[in-house]
């Protein structure tokens, strides 16, 4: 259920190219994937709609908040106004950060997304999760031995292989 509900955010949040990820930047994608680095500046053929995400981290953050409010709205009632006025901004400042958050997580799910589906068009008899490690290192390979972007897929193919 979770999967769906992820697989429906992240279709009505993002604009996605029907274009398919060209082998090189797959493999830098996957690098940067791997080394836990965050892929904003790798053309994976997908755009942030800013307002549709906002509009679903606030459906999301209600569900939290509503209940929340609720019972913490007996102990503000009485409370000074001053604390009312503290809380009021920290709990802004709280839920901005869980936004950054909610934006870094879309960023690395449709990644991961992009990255899984352009794997499976240049390298459809090798399973992602076995050999994503291996084909990092032989990227790493072919970076230090500059070989041209032309050659590049038949390099690691070659070297996958044996």
């Amino acid at each position: 259920m979770f999967q769906d509900i992820k697989e429906k955010i992240i279709n009505y949040v993002f604009n996605i190219s029907v274009q398919p990820v060209l082998f090189h930047e797959l493999m830098t994608a996957n690098k940067q994937f791997n080394d836990g680095m965050h892929l904003k500046g790798i053309n994976l053929g997908f755009r942030l709609r800013l307002g549709r995400a906002y509009l679903v981290f606030l459906a999301i953050a209600h569900i939290f908040i509503i209940p929340l409010a609720f019972v913490i709205h007996a102990v503000f009632a009485g409370a000074d106004c001053h604390l009312s006025i503290i809380m009021a901004v920290l709990f802004t400042a709280i839920l901005f950060a869980f936004m950054g958050m909610f934006k870094e997580w879309l960023y690395d799910e449709i990644s991961l997304k992009r990255i899984q589906d352009a794997w499976k068009l240049h390298f459809p008899h090798f399973d992602y999760s076995k050999n994503k490690n291996a084909v990092c290192k032989i990227y790493n390979e072919s970076i230090e031995q500059d070989i041209p972007k032309k050659d590049l897929e038949r390099f690691i193919l070659d070297r996958l292989i044996d």
